[in-house]
């Protein structure tokens, strides 16, 4: 059997599914071993956030652990953690805490036969020095993000990056921003955006969410982190203007949105299971992407956009860069009043909207893209 292995930021079980976990599975169903390797870990990871060094140290197994079919899970445990701290954040700490690992990170590649692979695929740059611990026939790197953008990364992170993008046989950006920033470092960068897996929210039936029963006011939702990049000025001014709307906030919270919460019209549900949030989307009226405009937002793609639209339901966005390019007929505003007023516009054109907005989702599909990613392999 063929083998891939995929060095990642997010556990395979984690709170978001991204562009990998469907990548992960599609390499499974087309005759590929998979290795999910999870960030490394120590102590120090317990003291920041207990629940994920549990989940890293669960996977640090001598046998590693299948967490799916043909999909095997493994976290390393090192001496040292690379990280945005003073010694930390340096060149020689990110070598260390791949070579310094308990147990050794070379010999239990080997003990699981994935110390030879058909593919190695990146999407961490902090896993650069795996490309001199193993054999390869094929070097993938995966720019989801501009990881320069990120306040919590480190600042050696980019030297990784650019030497990961210099060194691979292919790589696929998800968003034209991305092109643009890369490009100084080679001329064929693959562009390959963000998709939706129509058979988790396509469906013949749906059940309403228990907080939408005997609720028939008009459900605007938003699914997804609410973080950093979350516009809550510009929802603020969306509840205090639509009082006759009710605003359903679901992902992991990370900010304060105590400012919201004042409202009666605004229910924030926190996480929900994958499986659950098409039963959301379906029995809501109109779907949201508030976004702060910035170069962060300008190099994403949002998965979030074609799984609104997989159920027939229209988007309103804020005009980060990546909107301009995607050709959706989702409602794009300029400012506060424009998406305020395009939340209204989208509801009375719902009906009218929706099977545009399915046809868009079906030509965006994560089968679609790793058809394009399988003919480079």
């Amino acid at each position: 059997m063929k083998k891939v292995l995929m060095a990642e930021y997010l556990e395979y079980n984690s709170d978001f599914k991204v562009g990998n976990h469907h990548y992960a599975e599609m390499f499974a169903q087309n005759g590929y071993e998979v290795l999910w390797l999870s960030p490394v870990y120590n102590y120090m990871t317990k003291i920041i956030d207990k629940k994920l060094y549990n989940q890293r140290k669960k996977l640090n197994e001598k046998k590693f652990k299948q967490i799916d079919k043909n999909i095997f899970g493994y976290s390393p445990y090192s001496v040292v953690l690379y990280g945005k701290l003073p010694l930390l954040d340096t060149k020689f700490a990110n070598k260390m805490s791949i070579k310094l690992t308990i147990p050794n990170l070379n010999r239990s590649l080997r003990n699981n036969n994935f110390h030879n692979v058909d593919i190695l695929w990146l999407t961490n740059p902090k896993y650069y020095y795996l490309t001199k611990m193993i054999k390869y026939k094929k070097l993938i790197y995966r720019c989801a993000d501009d990881v320069s953008e990120f306040n919590q990364m480190c600042k050696t992170i980019s030297y990784f990056e650019e030497q990961i993008i210099k060194d691979a046989d292919e790589v696929f950006v998800t968003a034209h921003s991305l092109l643009e920033k890369k490009k100084h470092l080679r001329n064929d960068l693959i562009y390959l955006p963000n998709g939706v897996e129509l058979n988790n929210f396509v469906r013949d039936r749906y059940v309403m969410p228990k907080e939408f029963e005997n609720n028939m006011s008009k459900k605007c939702i938003y699914v997804g982190a609410i973080d950093h990049w979350f516009n809550i000025e510009l929802v603020k001014k969306c509840v205090e203007n639509l009082k006759d709307i009710d605003f359903y906030f679901i992902g992991p919270v990370k900010i304060d949105l105590s400012p919201l919460k004042e409202y009666k019209n605004v229910y924030i549900l926190g996480k929900k299971d994958y499986k659950d949030v098409p039963n959301y989307l379906y029995y809501s009226d109109v779907s949201i992407i508030p976004f702060e405009v910035n170069a962060l937002t300008d190099s994403i793609t949002p998965i979030k956009l074609y799984e609104y639209m997989s159920v027939g339901l229209s988007v309103v966005s804020t005009n980060f860069k990546e909107m301009k390019y995607i050709n959706s007929p989702a409602y794009v505003a300029k400012n506060y009043d424009e998406f305020c007023n395009s939340i209204i516009k989208a509801i009375d054109n719902k009906e009218r909207d929706r099977s545009k907005n399915i046809e868009f989702a079906k030509e965006n599909t994560w089968e679609k893209r790793f058809e394009k990613i399988y003919r480079y392999l």
